[in-house]
């Protein structure tokens, strides 16, 4: 019993190694097959058997560039002036007074600014002076310069206290700092409850060039410290007069309301 056990394991292991054996061999057939398709594959393309020196000759010669025969044109030291068509000079100097004939109106006028704190344009503390909103635009220039004065100034009568007289065609004329004056005609008077008064639309600085003059109008309401209505007299460039254009666009928004003009 013993022994046919051992014949039936020396059987097993002549098997294995056979099989091993078998497996082997067919490996190493496989990879003298697949070197040996390369080879023929190289040479089917090469037209023939191709050494590793031959391989490297074929490959053709790198070419050299060209040399530049057209010579570089140096650049201009400067570039030639552009044409341009002249333009009218613009108005730079400030306006520092003011005359309405219909209105008895010959005053100083006063360049200020804004008043965040009401949100407003800031109007003098003097009954005789007029105010230039200096944020607007330069009156003779494109857009809209804005003016305001008082009626009455605590107590007493103002430079625009009967603005509400104004016909159209009644002159103003405007002096600058530089001693030049423009002449405009009055082309439209509105009179405005404060409350619903356009503000945008009343100072907005751009458009065609004009002045807007702005006054209050009684009664006056001591609850709000102002008048409860606002005059606003619209003049335009008199006849003759060219019109110099912006370097820039006027901006299409405004900040300033006009709540406390004419206080």
């Amino acid at each position: 019993m013993l022994n046919q056990e051992k014949d039936i394991a020396m059987k097993k292991t002549k098997l294995y190694y056979t099989i091993l054996t078998i497996v082997i061999l067919a490996l190493l057939a496989f990879c003298v097959s697949a070197c040996a398709g390369r080879r023929i594959a190289a040479e089917a393309l090469s037209g023939g058997e191709m050494m590793p020196e031959q391989v490297v000759e074929s490959l053709p010669p790198a070419s050299e560039p060209a040399p530049i025969t057209t010579p570089i044109q140096s650049a201009p030291a400067s570039p030639p002036p552009l044409e341009q068509a002249p333009m009218a000079p613009l108005i730079e100097a400030w306006p520092v007074w003011m005359y309405i004939p219909a209105l008895n109106v010959d005053a100083e006028v006063l360049d200020t600014g804004t008043d965040y704190v009401f949100d407003s344009m800031e109007i003098a503390p003097s009954a005789s002076i007029i105010s230039w909103w200096r944020e607007s635009v330069i009156p003779g220039n494109k857009g809209n310069a804005i003016f305001g004065g008082h009626n009455r100034w605590r107590g007493e009568n103002g430079q625009l206290l009967h603005m509400d007289t104004l016909e159209v065609g009644d002159e103003m004329e405007i002096i600058y700092a530089d001693g030049t004056s423009l002449k405009y005609r009055l082309e439209s008077v509105f009179v405005y409850p404060l409350a619903t008064a356009p503000a945008r639309i009343i100072m907005y600085t751009g458009g065609e060039t004009r002045v807007t003059l702005i006054t209050c109008k009684d009664p006056y309401n001591p609850a709000i410290g102002t008048s409860d209505n606002r005059i606003i007299a619209i003049f335009k460039p008199a006849e003759g007069f060219e019109i110099p254009d912006p370097p820039v666009a006027p901006s299409p928004l405004t900040r300033a309301p006009i709540e406390q003009a004419g206080a």
